[in-house]
């Protein structure tokens, strides 16, 4: 198969999200917190509580008002009543300043950009918070596009994510495209739902999904994906 264009997903696929997660959270929790509270029965409920507004944002749901809950959601299970918005903003601080990047991430995108592919960034998320990102760690300079959740209007696994970057290339077959990430509920069924190739960045972590979305390629680190390109 030869691929010209690729979208590559961000979070936990070239930029290591859970670092910048996990100092945000110590941050939020640190800031906002008035009674004693374990902090890991804290960030177990606050990652359920994410999770499902995470699924409901990949469902169409407006992105804002979700994020602005899920800190208040979180300390209310614990009896605390906090400014769920301003929790947000200040988690997104650290977020924003977070350069963390997958091991072999730099030299994926190098080789792959060297190599005369077309590469498009394609994430979930808030836009600010990922061009951020991008120009801290450098990896702008590697893509052509970028397309964000938030800035489009749509969110992967949605057809209309990916139908806007069909349109960025009018002259490719969905041949041609492939999508590369970690997630199989919102890459992997958005590519197959789209109707392109995938690579499934394998994190052990969705089992129970292997079969509902399978991905064309599977594997479990960065270099196994340029002995599949390059």
């Amino acid at each position: 198969m030869t691929y010209k264009v690729i979208i590559v997903d961000l979070d936990d696929t070239v930029l290591d999200f859970k670092a910048g997660e996990v100092k945000g959270l110590a941050t939020v929790f640190k800031a906002f917190q008035t009674a004693a509270v374990d902090y890991e029965a804290w960030v177990t409920a606050y990652s359920k509580i994410n999770h499902r507004i995470w699924r409901e944002i990949e469902a169409g749901a407006a992105t804002q008002p979700l994020l602005n809950e899920r800190f208040s959601k979180t300390f209310a299970q614990f009896g605390q009543v906090i400014d769920g918005a301003k929790a947000e903003t200040a988690y997104r601080q650290v977020l924003d300043a977070n350069d963390a990047i997958v091991t072999g991430a730099d030299t994926l995108l190098s080789q792959l950009n060297q190599a005369g592919y077309e590469l498009v960034v394609g994430t979930n998320g808030k836009t600010a918070t990922q061009y951020s990102r991008l120009a801290l760690t450098g990896f702008d300079r590697y893509f052509n596009q970028v397309v964000i959740s938030q800035e489009i209007g749509h969110a992967k696994p949605s057809t209309g994510f990916f139908d806007h970057i069909f349109k960025l290339y009018p002259d490719n077959t969905k041949s041609e495209f492939l999508m590369i990430g970690d997630t199989l509920g919102s890459d992997i069924q958005g590519a197959n739902q789209a109707g392109i190739d995938s690579i499934w960045i394998d994190n052990s972590k969705q089992l129970g999904l292997v079969q509902a979305h399978q991905a064309t390629y599977r594997v479990q680190s960065l270099s196994e994906i340029l002995q599949i390109l390059t």
